[in-house]
């Protein structure tokens, strides 16, 4: 069977015809098919790995969050100072009013404090998420000491 097709018969190829059965080219569509799968797998989850945490939107989410990151106890205080209020000397200059969070890491029985920590910031919201911010700061650097002291050294651990 000598068909023409592009000026080239099937007999002058080499390799074989111009056509395949059915079943090998839906082979070869499932296959492509999976690759395609894996591939977008692989993307999603370098994308996750990668993500920033998503910001605490309210208190609700500020306290769930540090739950997580303060599994033996945390405590935090927040005060609001007026325009007109007396500040503690190390309180940044500012015309607007400050809010100023104090929050606390506990550890172990005897609820021995491990962190301690104070931020300042213009709203309430602002507050806490430099508190967030700043456990799972620590939280990360945490990770990185455990891995580098197992791999004995640090740089490999990251």
């Amino acid at each position: 069977m000598n068909r023409v097709l592009f000026g080239t018969t099937a007999n002058d190829l080499p390799w074989g015809s111009f056509t395949a059965p059915w079943w090998e080219t839906l082979i070869v569509m499932i296959v492509i098919a999976l690759m395609l799968v894996g591939c977008v797998a692989i993307v999603k989850h370098v994308r996750r790995r990668n993500r920033e945490p998503k910001p605490v939107a309210d208190q609700w989410e500020a306290f769930v969050a540090m739950e997580e990151l303060c599994p033996e106890g945390w405590q935090a205080q927040i005060t609001v100072y007026g325009r007109d209020a007396p500040i503690p000397e190390d309180a940044p200059t500012a015309r607007d009013p400050l809010i100023e969070l104090e929050w606390k890491q506990f550890e172990g029985e005897q609820r021995r404090v491990t962190v301690a920590r104070r931020a300042w910031a213009r709203t309430i919201g602002g507050a806490l998420q430099m508190m967030v911010d700043a456990r799972r700061t620590d939280a990360a650097l945490e990770r990185g000491e455990h891995a580098g002291a197992q791999a004995n050294d640090v740089w490999e651990a990251f």
